[in-house]
């Protein structure tokens, strides 16, 4: 007898839930995934890896669709997260499985349900770095027409042409290239195009720093200051108003990982992630002891006279090129997953378009992380 093959919309998971190999939107996220609301975890992870693969861009799908699904994903295999999402649709139980699956609203859906684990080191006020998985949401001003503070009618504290100059700081040549090897220089201007395209295109405000220093500078006799090579870096920072983005990336063997809160494997071994929540607190540090010095204080500032919130953001990029690989499976607890490119600049995108001023180009900010500067441009 001839067998009756089941063609793609027949195809089941092990909850028992039916599925196409493209999902759109049309319920809840366990439908996105095509799953049972009472899959377990391990039911999630399986469906989410064929729902990843169907979708990506490269393999016939969509980034809509592989934007949908690796949201759907985020959600569902976080346990607080879930539990959330399974509350709103009770709630909806009495409406329309349609109106039951968007009555649970992710604020960060502007940026494509991006911006969930988005690290934080010492928010405002506070001298302690924490690990922030809370919500952005945009503040409204980040499209508004940039205001400088001091106005550009005072030539203090920065010129007008340093004022304006959208990216600061040198990578090759040596910096951070000799610091961390060859191979560096090339990453990192791959992210300096990405960060320039996807971040300083989508914000007027914010600004671009390259090879930044972790140390308060000591002064020559001159009053200059003298900028350390052996000091902590980071690699990029991206400022915004009064919020700050470490970002570090790293390159991966594989477009596909693996990350359990704390080592991340990629081509079957294990890849060095940088400690951008240690950086972006170290940052914080420095900018705010800078802030009392020129003050002539000596106290720590918890007055909130600067208020600065310092974030950090790790990119993965994969070997083919892609911005939507690799495809990061997330397995247990821990610190949030790194992200493919896509993903994280829409992360980096998200905390900053959040600052109610991030309209704003703060040049005494500006000035003094030019001063970080390891290799500062000739500008």
């Amino acid at each position: 007898m001839a067998t009756q093959s089941r063609g793609p919309s027949d195809r089941s998971d092990d909850g028992g839930h039916r599925h196409d190999d493209h999902p759109e939107r049309t319920g809840t996220l366990y439908d996105v995934l095509g799953i049972s609301p009472a899959a377990d975890a391990q039911q999630i992870r399986r469906a989410y890896r064929r729902r990843v693969r169907d979708s990506h861009p490269d393999l016939g799908g969509s980034s809509a669709q592989f934007q949908q699904v690796q949201h759907a994903f985020d959600v569902l295999n976080d346990e607080s997260a879930r539990a959330d999402y399974d509350r709103s649709l009770r709630e909806a139980g009495s409406e329309s499985p349609g109106a039951a699956g968007a009555a649970y609203r992710d604020d960060r859906s502007d940026w494509g349900g991006y911006g969930r684990g988005t690290f934080t080191a010492g928010a405002r006020g506070s001298g302690q770095g924490t690990e922030r998985t809370g919500d952005y949401r945009p503040s409204g001003m980040a499209h508004q027409p940039p205001v400088y503070r001091p106005e550009l009618s005072d030539t203090v504290p920065l010129s007008l042409t340093l004022t304006s100059q959208r990216v600061h700081g040198e990578i090759a040549g040596g910096g951070l290239a000799g610091l961390f090897g060859g191979g560096s220089e090339r990453r990192l201007q791959r992210m300096s195009h990405l960060l320039e395209r996807h971040v300083l295109g989508e914000l007027p405000a914010a600004r671009l720093f390259q090879d930044v220093t972790l140390a308060v500078p000591q002064l020559d006799r001159k009053g200059r200051p003298k900028r350390s090579q052996s000091a902590p870096r980071a690699e990029q920072v991206v400022v915004c108003g009064d919020v700050l983005v470490v970002v570090g990336s790293v390159e991966v063997p594989a477009t596909t990982a693996s990350w359990d809160g704390r080592v991340l494997r990629s081509g079957g071994r294990s890849v060095t992630v940088p400690d951008v929540v240690a950086q972006a607190r170290m940052l914080r540090e420095v900018l705010l002891r800078r802030d009392d010095r020129a003050d002539g204080r000596t106290d720590d500032r918890t007055d909130g006279h600067r208020p600065l919130s310092v974030h950090g953001q790790v990119v993965l990029l994969a070997p083919d090129g892609s911005l939507m690989s690799p495809v990061v499976e997330t397995i247990g607890h821990g610190a949030a997953a790194p992200g493919a490119a896509a993903r994280a600049m829409k992360n980096i995108v998200a905390a900053l378009a959040a600052s109610p001023q991030a309209n704003v180009v703060d040049r005494h900010l500006l000035a003094t992380l030019r001063e970080q500067l390891v290799r500062p441009d000739g500008a």
